[in-house]
């Protein structure tokens, strides 16, 4: 007996399906990508003001709508903004390795190429952090498009779960700088002597060279300042007190809305003054005609910004207007370490961020507590702990060789020929 199926029932045109969402705006202005997409303002503007409207009325509104882009664009630091749009397209490039698709912006990607590419992350042994990121951008990414994100799916935060299980999430960061090394590596970057102004372009640009590093890595260390926050810093976020230097800092990785914080750095004491980093910085301040910029007790500033406080060194001897790079700043902390005589795997373990590192080590073993550490890095909950990190305690083995050298009858070095000396 043939079962006669039933006759549907259309649904109504205008009625949405379960679970469909439904764009608030009119089909005439709905943004392109999904309902959830950024809006396009200046084409809202367009549709919506006619042809016979008051201009200055239509250039007024168009001038808001750029300006929405501008605070849509400062949502996320510039630092965000770069790690988001890298992960992205590492995603895209394991997409088209293997041709699966990537959905964005017409659809949403599908939550097996998703589990898929974290897989593949697992394999490569990337750190845990890192795959965070990635699963950070390629959430953004979605919401940027209005489309559902994948990343969202409890079957991918379970993945995510036994990726950290499996893995574990330790990072071990880069090595910090000790204050041993530090005094090293100033030691191994000596300043040369004042020239004379009609000296040569390339003894100027020596001098100033050499300042310009000396200040960089101890101002660095001893401010304990991110490299994003050290190379943004202008010489009027600097103030000159009694006491040493203060810095005022703008936006940070944690105060991302720019409520500020102020470091307060004394001058060293006089046996110290060539560790020094308030004569460090104002030395460096006054030989690249600076030091005029200093931001005064009340911080009057003017509508022009001031200058940098770390910038390049033209081939001329001259001081550029513009900042040092990131990159500079962690190859200025390489090359010191290895003019300090440092082998090749200390060197390597080193960073930019081995700086901050350092302050917050040797504050640590120095006993300081850690809330007045966590003031000095700008840390806002229990971050201060990941720098409490191991630090050289080789104070019985100095014991042991010293109690040798003292009895050199009771150990003595092996005839040539049965061990090998280094």
């Amino acid at each position: 007996m043939t079962e006669v199926a039933a006759p549907s029932t259309p649904e109504p045109a205008d009625e949405p399906l379960q679970g469909q969402v439904v764009p608030a705006a009119p089909a005439d202005v709905a943004p392109a990508g999904g309902p959830g997409a950024v809006p396009d303002l200046a084409q809202f503007v367009r549709a919506r003001v006619t042809a016979d409207a008051d201009s200055g009325g239509a250039a007024y509104l168009a001038a808001l709508a750029a300006d929405v882009a501008g605070y849509l664009a400062a949502a996320h630091a510039p630092a965000t903004r770069s790690k988001y749009a890298h992960g992205w397209a590492e995603f895209q490039g394991f997409c088209a390795r293997f041709g699966l698709p990537v959905g964005v912006p017409a659809r949403p990607t599908e939550v097996e190429v998703v589990a898929l590419y974290l897989a593949e992350l697992g394999r490569t042994g990337i750190a845990m952090s890192t795959v965070a990121q990635r699963i950070a951008a390629i959430r953004h990414k979605h919401a940027e498009a209005g489309q559902p994100t994948p990343t969202d799916h409890p079957w991918i935060r379970q993945i995510s779960r036994g990726m950290r299980r499996t893995h574990g999430v330790h990072a071990t960061g880069k090595d910090a700088v000790s204050l041993p090394l530090l005094a090293a590596m100033v030691g191994a970057r000596p300043v040369p002597p004042r020239p004379h102004p009609a000296a040569r372009a390339a003894v100027r640009r020596a001098y100033l060279i050499a300042l310009r590093d000396r200040c960089l890595l101890l101002l660095g260390f001893f401010a304990g300042v991110r490299r994003t926050e050290f190379t943004a810093i202008r010489v009027d976020d600097l103030e000159l007190l009694e006491q040493g230097l203060r810095i005022t800092l703008g936006h940070s990785k944690t105060d991302q809305e720019g409520a500020g914080r102020a470091i307060d750095i004394p001058y060293a004491p006089a046996e110290l003054a060539w560790l020094c980093p308030v004569r460090a910085t104002l030395a460096w301040l006054e030989a690249a005609d600076r030091r005029r910029h200093l931001a005064r007790r009340r911080r009057v500033r003017t509508g022009q910004a001031a200058p940098p406080l770390l910038s390049g060194i033209t081939a001329g001897g001259n001081v550029r207007a513009t900042a040092l790079s990131e990159r500079y700043v962690a190859t200025t902390v390489k090359d010191a370490a290895a003019d300090a005589g440092q082998p090749d795997e200390v060197v390597d373990a080193l960073a930019a961020h081995s700086l901050r590192a350092g302050i917050g080590t040797a504050a640590r073993a120095a006993d300081v507590d850690e809330p007045r550490v966590g003031r000095l890095l700008g840390h806002t909950g229990t971050t201060t702990s990941i720098y409490n990190r191991p630090h050289w305690d080789g104070r019985l083995h100095e014991i042991l060789y010293t109690w040798i050298l003292a009895h050199p009858t009771q150990i003595s070095a092996p005839p040539q020929g049965q061990g090998q000396v280094l």
